[in-house]
């Protein structure tokens, strides 16, 4: 093979694209174009997360759209941070709720959401088990909660936005809860305790997130994270990790995720990352179907 041959480009792949064009459309009734330009228009930790963990999940998430069953892990998280935002909500009110009223909005909520949505209950019996467990969690979390019942909160679920600078998008977030003085917490629901020292680490895109949004709506350092744990084991446990104000090494790996996201996107790097978390994730069978496995 000559010289010449190696320095001449070869021609674009069109024959072995494996992903559609976003010109081509979703696949989903929502043309490319109208959603191309909204992955531009705001950075989130939950995109920046998800391109992260894999770029092709995040085609089919944010590209294509694809519509998928919400996992019941999913679902009973979403339905206890709503109940946690209502306690917290009334406290900051100075109008507490009663445990009466919290399980209320529990259930009301949830039948609310199952009626909308499609949930891959085995049985319903599972569903009525899950209920059941999602109340006990947050009766644990309430009984052991590291707040003091008259603590008022800075802020309950606050929508912040702003800006990383010229040429970028800005930054969009909403922080669970904010105790004083500045402390960021962010509520968690999973299946097991989280390893020592892991849950700073997995977490680390968000909490800079946070950091910086919290920074530019107050014009104030944060004094620190605090990640409340409610684990769905068969006696519900509350964990918190604690940890200090986002490092300048964090901050700065943010800042090299958010270039790689910029470009990756204008190259349309659509990049497979196969690993462990592919066993749970939604778009899994059609990954391995594009892929020709």
């Amino acid at each position: 093979m000559s010289i010449a041959s190696v320095l001449t480009a070869p021609p674009e792949p069109t024959a072995i694209r494996l992903l559609p064009h976003p010109g081509e459309g979703t696949g989903t009734g929502v043309p490319a174009e109208s959603s191309e330009p909204d992955l531009l228009r705001y950075l989130s930790a939950s995109r920046l997360k998800c391109w992260q963990t894999c770029r092709r999940q995040f085609y089919y998430r944010y590209v294509e759209r694809l519509t998928v069953p919400t996992a019941p892990a999913l679902f009973i998280g979403r339905q206890i941070h709503e109940v946690l935002r209502l306690w917290n909500w009334g406290k900051w009110k100075n109008e507490p709720l009663t445990p009466g009223q919290l399980r209320a909005a529990l259930v009301e909520r949830w039948e609310a959401d199952a009626a909308k949505e499609f949930v891959p209950w085995k049985t319903p019996e599972d569903e009525a088990t899950a209920k059941a467990q999602a109340w006990a969690m947050l009766e644990t979390y309430f009984d052991q909660c590291p707040v003091a019942p008259d603590e008022q909160p800075e802020g309950v679920e606050v929508e912040v936005e702003c800006s990383l600078g010229d040429g970028l998008p800005p930054l969009y977030g909403i922080i669970d809860l904010v105790r004083p003085p500045g402390r960021i917490i962010d509520y968690k629901s999973a299946a097991r305790s989280p390893s020592e020292g892991m849950a700073e680490h997995q977490h680390a895109t968000q909490l800079a997130c946070y950091a910086l949004l919290y920074r530019s709506a107050t014009g104030e350092m944060e004094t620190g994270f605090e990640l409340h744990h409610l684990i769905k084991t068969k006696v519900p446990k509350v964990i918190i990790s604690t940890y200090g104000p986002m490092s300048a090494a964090m901050e700065s790996e943010l800042f090299f995720l958010i270039d790689d996201y910029l470009e990756g996107i204008a190259r349309e790097a659509w990049v497979p990352s196969p690993g462990q978390h592919c066993a749970w994730c939604d778009h899994l069978p059609l990954c391995r179907k594009r892929s020709g496995m």
